[in-house]
């Protein structure tokens, strides 16, 4: 694949994820925004945590958090990859982007060696370390209707 091709379905992935993590923010936005009302009316927290299903809304914020992460880690280094065979140095990459220079060049030489945009695996260091301390699990089981 051409790098101006990477870059094209890097931007695009990124902004399906996107897109894809802000229709989970707003599933969690709107679960607490029951949980506040239900916890002014004195409905014990926990019970209120148990009804919206917290455990699983967090695990889908995560998930997407991390999928959105991955995919601009790999439309960064297809980007930068592209800008640099366009003429652009280092330097001027990292000021265009607003990063330093060394992160510049550690995701140039990341590109040369990542698969291409699209393909959903783990770019190294593409995760937060906070974000990946809470990162568990998702439940197989579905919750319960009560």
């Amino acid at each position: 694949m051409s790098e101006r091709s990477q870059a094209l379905a890097g931007l695009q992935e990124f902004r399906q994820e996107a897109a894809t993590l802000r229709a989970a923010l707003r599933r969690f936005e709107r679960a607490m925004e029951r949980a506040c009302r239900q916890v002014e009316r004195d409905v014990p927290l926990h019970e209120v945590m148990d009804q919206i299903g917290v455990g699983e809304l967090r695990a889908d914020l995560v998930e997407r958090l991390t999928r959105f992460e991955e995919a601009r880690h790999r439309m960064r280094t297809a980007c930068f990859r592209l800008s640099l065979t366009e003429g652009l140095s280092i330097g001027a990459i990292a000021r265009l982007w607003g990063i330093s220079r060394q992160l510049a060049s550690r995701l140039v030489n990341e590109a040369a060696t990542d698969p291409a945009p699209g393909v959903h695996q783990s770019a190294s260091g593409a995760i937060p370390p906070r974000l990946k301390s809470v990162i568990a699990e998702r439940p197989t089981a579905k919750r319960e209707s009560r």
